[in-house]
């Protein structure tokens, strides 16, 4: 099976990773990657992008490896930052590991920093914004079979 982007798969295995009692339970507004404008507060935006690592990969000839940015924004309307604070946190602790992402094996993510970006206007009212930056590499092949360096026991720090 070919498949020419990783996109999609990881927006949905992102999805069904963070869309979980834990952290809808302290985030009413729910996970999405298109807000409503009847969105609850505090809710959590996630968005993906993905680029290329040359040089790396397990397919012959092609010589790269799909590496996925992945931001997750929370917004609170919560005069403080506490709040958006164990939101941003429940999802670190929910993105610790890889998520199963279908038709790849994902097999490393990083969280790189946490971002507050302090007020902003979402749908005309003040908000808080903090956003935790990630990277998650992804290879073509079964979902959960870890892929190649993860086989020739490469694991993250």
């Amino acid at each position: 099976m070919s498949v020419y982007s990783a996109l999609s798969p990881v927006a949905a295995a992102v999805f069904t990773a963070l869309n979980v009692a834990a952290l809808t339970a302290i985030a009413p507004g729910g996970v999405c990657d298109d807000v409503a404008q009847s969105t609850a507060y505090p809710f959590v935006l996630f968005e993906v992008h993905e680029s290329t690592v040359h040089g790396m990969g397990t397919k012959p000839g092609l010589g790269q490896l799909p590496a996925i940015d992945l931001r997750v924004h929370v917004f609170s309307q919560f005069e403080g930052y506490s709040e958006a604070q164990a939101v941003i946190a429940k999802a670190i602790q929910l993105l610790v590991d890889p998520p199963t992402v279908s038709g790849f094996a994902s097999w490393a993510i990083f969280h790189d920093e946490t971002v507050n970006l302090g007020d902003q206007i979402v749908a005309g009212k003040k908000v808080k914004e903090l956003v935790a930056l990630f990277r998650l590499y992804v290879e073509e092949g079964a979902a959960g079979t870890g892929g190649g360096w993860a086989q020739s026991g490469w694991s993250q720090p």
